[in-house]
Formats: structure tokens, sequence, C-alpha cells
């Protein structure tokens, strides 16, 4: 296991610095510059962030290793499947979180306390982060089997895209707020005072939890089906 970290943190780290420089970068000169209110700045930051790094970790991970045919020989390691998928979520996951920890330590710093609080600013970034954790599980599990990351990067956009427009629907009244939890946007969607209609982080978060739960185990079932065609 320790051996697969470091396969993953050697061949995606750069990845981790990209994210932190870009997102860090841009935090702390638009706050410097005041172009906008404070909050509209974080809050684009927070989304270039959710956008961006689901993508870009993603499908650097099983779709890079079939474009590259590596896949075959990393899956022949004594290893058990659900292992080797672990390792590469645990990777995943440090390059979403790190960049935003980074932003908003910028964030923190540049503008802390000046036109929003420190505590609503660590609650913005805490919020998009989730979604960024939330959307990277869901590209993950849909690109899982994908033969290229070029085309696991056009449908990870994809699944960007849907549930950006999905999220429009599921707010509607109408639909049950156990519906509207199912979307990683979910996560923010009331963070605004004009979303006062938002269900309770609570039951988001406990919805989010199974669903993805339940992607990441289907997930490595299908690994494991993998290595039984291809012993």
């Amino acid at each position: 296991m320790p051996s697969l970290i470091w396969k993953e943190w050697h061949e995606q780290s750069w990845k981790l610095g990209f994210g932190c420089v870009v997102l860090g970068a841009l935090a702390l000169i638009g706050l410097h510059a005041r172009l906008v209110a404070d909050e509209t700045l974080a809050m684009w930051v927070c989304f270039l962030g959710l956008s961006l790094l689901p993508v870009l970790s993603s499908t650097g991970l099983l779709p890079a290793e079939r474009g590259e045919g590596s896949f075959e020989s990393l899956l022949a390691l004594p290893v058990q499947p659900w292992r080797i998928l672990l390792a590469k979520t645990g990777i995943g996951f440090l390059l979403c979180v790190g960049p935003m920890t980074a932003a908003a330590v910028a964030s923190l710093l540049m503008a802390g306390g000046r036109e929003l609080t420190s505590e609503s600013m660590l609650v913005l970034y805490g919020r998009s982060t989730l979604v960024a954790l939330s959307l990277f599980i869901w590209m993950l599990a849909l690109t899982a089997r994908l033969p290229s990351e070029a085309r696991a990067g056009l449908l990870a956009m994809g699944i960007l895209i849907f549930w950006l427009l999905a999220t429009a629907g599921l707010a509607d009244p109408d639909v049950p707020s156990v519906a509207f939890a199912v979307s990683p946007f979910a996560l923010v969607y009331g963070y605004s005072n004009g979303f006062s209609a938002a269900p309770p982080l609570a039951l988001v978060l406990a919805v989010q939890v199974v669903v993805l739960s339940l992607l990441w185990v289907w997930t490595s079932r299908r690994l494991t089906g993998v290595v039984e065609t291809n012993p």
C-alpha cells in the first residue's frame, strides 16, 4: 500500500503544486486589488477550484493508466483492486483539498474579517471543497473504464455541466429535499441569503455520504471484474 501511494504521489504531485499556485495567486491578487467585493472574489475562486480540480485529478488516475498501457501491470500486482482504488482516491482527495486550503489561507491572510467574517469565508471554502470532493467521486466512477485521459476529460466536463444544470431543476420546491441533496452543488446551495429554501446541511451531507459510498464501491467492483476477466 505505501508503494502505491508513493507511485501516485510521484505521478500526481505536480497537479497539487499547480492548483495551489493558481488558486492561491488568484485569491491573493484579486483580494489585494479589490476589483470586486471580497465575497464575490472568494466565490469566483471557489467556483474555479470546484470546477477545475475534480476534472484535473480524476482524469489523471484510472484513464491515464489505461492510456499509457500500465493499467494491466498495476492490476497484476499482488494487491487487492480496492486498495489500488483507495490509494488513487486518497491522492485525488489531496489534489482537491490542498489547493482549496491554500486559497482559503491566502484569502484569510489578505482579507479575513475585512468585508466578510473569517468564519463565513471558511464556511464558503469548506462547502466548496466538499463539492469538489463529491464531483471527484462522480468523475472517478464514471470515467474509470475509459481508455484515455482525453476522453475522460470530456466526460468529466459533461458531468460537471450536467450537475450544474440538474441542480437548478432539483431546486424546485416541488422536488423532495432528498432528491435535491443528491446533487454535489447542494452542498453550496443556500450559502447565499438568496437561497433560503435549501435543505439542512446535515441532510445533504448524509445523502452525499451514502451516494458517494455506493459509487465508490461500484467502481471498486468494476475493477475487480477486470481482474477476473484478465487473469
